[in-house]
Protein backbone atom coordinates (compact mmCIF):
# COMPACT_ATOMS: atom_id res chain seq x y z
CA UNK A 1 0.00 0.00 0.00
CA UNK A 2 2.82 2.63 0.80
CA UNK A 3 4.53 1.47 -2.27
CA UNK A 4 1.38 2.93 -4.61
CA UNK A 5 0.89 6.10 -2.35
CA UNK A 6 4.71 7.07 -3.18
CA UNK A 7 4.17 5.73 -6.16
CA UNK A 8 1.44 8.37 -6.92
CA UNK A 9 2.78 11.38 -5.44
CA UNK A 10 5.80 10.67 -7.96
CA UNK A 11 3.46 11.04 -10.72
CA UNK A 12 1.75 13.78 -9.45
CA UNK A 13 4.86 15.59 -9.28
CA UNK A 14 6.04 14.48 -12.44
CA UNK A 15 2.76 15.88 -14.38
CA UNK A 16 2.72 19.13 -12.52
CA UNK A 17 6.54 19.47 -14.11
CA UNK A 18 5.51 18.28 -17.64
CA UNK A 19 2.52 20.69 -17.64
CA UNK A 20 4.79 23.64 -16.78
CA UNK A 21 7.64 22.67 -19.17
CA UNK A 22 4.95 22.90 -21.61
CA UNK A 23 3.57 25.88 -20.81
CA UNK A 24 6.89 27.90 -21.37
CA UNK A 25 7.43 26.31 -25.16
CA UNK A 26 4.18 27.80 -25.75
CA UNK A 27 5.17 31.11 -24.95
CA UNK A 28 7.27 32.19 -28.34
CA UNK A 29 5.45 34.56 -30.48
CA UNK A 30 3.97 33.30 -34.18
CA UNK A 31 2.00 35.57 -36.77
CA UNK A 32 -0.43 35.63 -39.42
CA UNK A 33 0.51 38.35 -42.06
CA UNK A 34 -1.93 40.16 -44.09
CA UNK A 35 -2.07 42.19 -47.40
CA UNK A 36 -4.01 44.85 -46.96
CA UNK A 37 -3.24 46.01 -50.44
CA UNK A 38 -1.79 48.72 -52.77
CA UNK A 39 -0.38 52.02 -50.56
CA UNK A 40 -0.42 53.98 -53.62
CA UNK A 41 -2.97 57.14 -52.39
CA UNK A 42 -3.17 54.87 -49.25
CA UNK A 43 -2.25 55.13 -45.64
CA UNK A 44 -2.57 53.93 -42.18
CA UNK A 45 -4.83 56.05 -39.65
CA UNK A 46 -4.70 53.94 -36.82
CA UNK A 47 -4.46 50.73 -35.47
CA UNK A 48 -6.77 49.61 -32.63
CA UNK A 49 -6.63 48.12 -29.69
CA UNK A 50 -8.51 44.60 -30.90
CA UNK A 51 -5.79 44.96 -33.95
CA UNK A 52 -8.12 46.59 -36.39
CA UNK A 53 -6.49 48.36 -39.29
CA UNK A 54 -8.23 51.69 -40.46
CA UNK A 55 -6.60 52.66 -44.11
CA UNK A 56 -6.98 56.00 -45.19
CA UNK A 57 -7.94 56.53 -48.52
CA UNK A 58 -8.38 58.39 -52.03
CA UNK A 59 -11.31 58.07 -54.22
CA UNK A 60 -13.36 55.63 -52.47
CA UNK A 61 -16.78 55.23 -54.46
CA UNK A 62 -19.51 56.63 -53.47
CA UNK A 63 -18.15 58.38 -50.53
CA UNK A 64 -16.78 60.87 -52.95
CA UNK A 65 -12.49 62.05 -52.79
CA UNK A 66 -11.38 60.23 -49.91
CA UNK A 67 -12.84 57.87 -46.59
CA UNK A 68 -11.55 55.76 -44.26
CA UNK A 69 -11.53 51.69 -44.77
CA UNK A 70 -11.86 49.25 -41.73
CA UNK A 71 -10.07 45.80 -42.04
CA UNK A 72 -10.12 42.83 -39.61
CA UNK A 73 -7.81 40.12 -39.77
CA UNK A 74 -7.17 40.79 -43.30
CA UNK A 75 -11.10 41.54 -44.47
CA UNK A 76 -12.40 44.71 -45.19
CA UNK A 77 -15.31 45.22 -42.85
CA UNK A 78 -16.51 48.86 -43.58
CA UNK A 79 -15.97 51.95 -45.15
CA UNK A 80 -16.61 55.25 -44.03
CA UNK A 81 -16.03 58.80 -45.12
CA UNK A 82 -15.28 59.31 -41.12
CA UNK A 83 -12.92 57.84 -39.29
CA UNK A 84 -14.38 55.55 -37.33
CA UNK A 85 -14.48 55.75 -33.04
CA UNK A 86 -12.91 52.60 -32.29
CA UNK A 87 -10.23 52.68 -29.26
CA UNK A 88 -6.47 52.60 -31.03
CA UNK A 89 -3.98 51.98 -29.34
CA UNK A 90 -0.71 52.90 -32.15
CA UNK A 91 2.52 52.73 -29.83
CA UNK A 92 4.70 55.16 -28.97
CA UNK A 93 8.22 56.46 -30.21
CA UNK A 94 11.26 54.10 -28.93
CA UNK A 95 13.86 55.37 -26.59
CA UNK A 96 16.33 52.94 -28.38
CA UNK A 97 17.18 50.91 -31.19
CA UNK A 98 17.80 47.41 -30.34
CA UNK A 99 21.82 46.32 -30.75
CA UNK A 100 22.92 45.39 -33.96
CA UNK A 101 20.05 46.85 -36.05
CA UNK A 102 19.91 49.86 -37.67
CA UNK A 103 16.00 50.88 -37.57
CA UNK A 104 15.17 53.08 -40.38
CA UNK A 105 11.01 53.50 -38.30
CA UNK A 106 10.16 52.12 -35.24
CA UNK A 107 6.96 51.94 -32.78
CA UNK A 108 7.28 50.81 -29.12
CA UNK A 109 4.28 49.29 -26.92
CA UNK A 110 3.93 46.97 -23.99
CA UNK A 111 7.59 45.58 -23.97
CA UNK A 112 7.71 44.65 -27.68
CA UNK A 113 9.07 46.75 -30.70
CA UNK A 114 8.04 46.38 -34.14
CA UNK A 115 10.57 48.42 -36.78
CA UNK A 116 11.84 48.21 -40.40
CA UNK A 117 15.82 48.03 -40.80
CA UNK A 118 18.06 48.25 -42.94
CA UNK A 119 21.83 47.62 -43.40
CA UNK A 120 22.08 46.21 -40.21
CA UNK A 121 25.60 46.02 -38.14
CA UNK A 122 24.99 42.47 -37.21
CA UNK A 123 24.35 40.96 -40.65
CA UNK A 124 20.55 40.51 -40.45
CA UNK A 125 18.59 40.97 -43.89
CA UNK A 126 16.72 44.31 -44.67
CA UNK A 127 13.00 43.69 -43.73
CA UNK A 128 10.45 44.16 -40.90
CA UNK A 129 10.79 43.00 -37.32
CA UNK A 130 9.26 42.52 -34.09
CA UNK A 131 10.64 41.19 -30.78
CA UNK A 132 11.64 42.45 -27.55
CA UNK A 133 14.40 43.27 -25.87
CA UNK A 134 17.17 42.27 -28.60
CA UNK A 135 15.22 38.84 -29.21
CA UNK A 136 13.57 40.11 -32.63
CA UNK A 137 12.32 38.11 -35.27
CA UNK A 138 12.27 38.41 -38.82
CA UNK A 139 8.76 39.14 -39.94
CA UNK A 140 9.01 40.25 -44.14
CA UNK A 141 11.65 41.66 -46.38
CA UNK A 142 10.93 44.98 -47.90
CA UNK A 143 10.23 48.21 -45.70
CA UNK A 144 8.08 49.96 -43.36
CA UNK A 145 7.44 53.62 -43.65
CA UNK A 146 4.34 54.16 -41.74
CA UNK A 147 4.43 51.44 -38.16
CA UNK A 148 1.72 50.91 -35.88
CA UNK A 149 1.83 48.73 -32.78
CA UNK A 150 -0.79 47.74 -29.99
CA UNK A 151 0.10 46.46 -26.50
CA UNK A 152 -1.34 42.89 -27.86
CA UNK A 153 1.61 42.56 -30.08
CA UNK A 154 -0.41 43.10 -33.66
CA UNK A 155 1.75 45.11 -36.16
CA UNK A 156 0.66 46.89 -39.02
CA UNK A 157 2.94 48.70 -41.57
CA UNK A 158 3.55 50.54 -44.85
CA UNK A 159 5.92 48.80 -47.36
CA UNK A 160 7.45 51.71 -49.18
CA UNK A 161 9.54 49.69 -51.29
CA UNK A 162 6.37 47.67 -52.65
CA UNK A 163 4.27 49.81 -52.19
CA UNK A 164 1.58 47.43 -49.87
CA UNK A 165 0.39 47.67 -46.65
CA UNK A 166 0.24 44.74 -44.42
CA UNK A 167 -0.68 43.75 -40.88
CA UNK A 168 1.10 40.73 -38.75
CA UNK A 169 -1.37 39.84 -36.20
CA UNK A 170 -0.17 37.86 -33.21
CA UNK A 171 -1.67 34.21 -33.67
CA UNK A 172 0.15 33.35 -30.04
CA UNK A 173 -2.60 35.05 -27.82
CA UNK A 174 -4.67 32.47 -28.33
CA UNK A 175 -2.24 29.92 -26.79
CA UNK A 176 -0.91 31.90 -23.96
CA UNK A 177 0.86 30.36 -20.61
CA UNK A 178 -2.24 30.39 -18.05
CA UNK A 179 -2.38 32.41 -15.23
CA UNK A 180 -1.02 31.30 -12.12
CA UNK A 181 -4.84 30.71 -10.54
CA UNK A 182 -4.87 28.19 -13.29
CA UNK A 183 -1.64 26.75 -12.16
CA UNK A 184 -3.37 26.74 -8.20
CA UNK A 185 -6.58 24.92 -9.62
CA UNK A 186 -4.54 22.00 -11.72
CA UNK A 187 -1.98 21.42 -8.41
CA UNK A 188 -4.86 21.43 -6.12
CA UNK A 189 -6.89 18.86 -8.50
CA UNK A 190 -3.87 16.43 -8.69
CA UNK A 191 -3.21 16.61 -4.79
CA UNK A 192 -6.83 15.99 -4.29
CA UNK A 193 -6.72 13.29 -6.32
CA UNK A 194 -3.61 11.55 -4.79
CA UNK A 195 -4.88 12.21 -1.59
CA UNK A 196 -8.17 10.67 -2.60
CA UNK A 197 -6.32 7.36 -3.75
CA UNK A 198 -3.90 6.70 -1.12
CA UNK A 199 -7.12 6.82 1.05
CA UNK A 200 -8.52 4.27 -1.06
CA UNK A 201 -5.20 2.48 -1.34
CA UNK A 202 -5.06 2.55 2.75
CA UNK A 203 -8.30 0.28 3.36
Amino acid sequence: MKLLAQWLRSAAVVTAIVLLCLARSASADTYTIYDLGDSNARGIYGLSTTGDVVIFQQSCGVFGPSCYMTYDNGVGVSDSPTAPSLTYDDGTPCSSTPAGFNAAKKTCNNGIVGMGSLYNPNGDPNGVYIGSGDTLQLLHGGSADQVFLNASGDFAWTDGNNEEIFEAVDTSKSTATPEPGTWLLVGTGLLLFTSALRRKALR
